[in-house]
């Protein structure tokens, strides 16, 4: 009884050392974006959905879920932008994301790769802050002109992140997790 209370005690560790590190490796990724320059200050290539996708793998969805709330709530705590326009911009988008990704990740190796699933979970993000945008700062007709750039880079932005995943996820096939 007692080894079977050590195993559980020993994969439950392993699981929050797991979060933990992805976590951090999320949020480093997310921080180092900050710096990247960008054609339009909110435009990121969203490289730290490379680490959300090895974790829904690797873990599953709900700890996707997790790490991706812990990113942006711990990011947006180190920028000082906690219950800021961008905070809320970013938590809904997020959000909108993991939702999009965890109900594709199930046709994974089926009917999608990992790059259709971020091109699904990159358009998510960026239709729901473009939405959220338009209700709550400006006019919604105002920033519906971004939807055709926005959905291009999406695109382009998505796959790179997929590819990317694909490659980690093939390099390292173990998942004894």
């Amino acid at each position: 009884m007692q080894s079977s209370n050590k195993k559980n005690g020993d994969n439950h560790l392993r699981r929050i050392s797991y979060l933990a590190l992805l976590t951090a490796l999320a949020l480093v990724i997310w921080v180092a974006e900050e710096f990247i320059p960008k054609p339009l200050p909110w435009l990121k290539p969203g490289f730290s959905y490379i680490v959300i996708l090895i974790t829904m793998d690797m873990l599953g969805v709900v700890d996707a879920f997790i790490v991706a709330v812990l990113r942006v709530i711990i990011g947006s705590l180190l920028f000082g932008r906690l219950f800021a326009p961008s905070f809320l911009l970013s938590l809904s988008g997020t959000i909108s994301a993991l939702v999009v990704m965890s109900l594709l990740f199930p046709l994974r190796e089926k009917i999608l790769s990992f790059v259709g699933i971020s091109i699904g979970g990159a358009f998510a993000h960026i239709a729901a802050q473009i939405i959220v945008a338009g209700a709550l700062f400006y006019r919604a007709d105002a920033v519906l002109w971004l939807f055709p750039p926005m959905t291009i880079w999406t695109i382009v932005a998505g796959a790179v992140v997929g590819s990317v995943a694909t490659v980690v996820l093939k390099k390292y096939p173990n998942r004894d997790y």
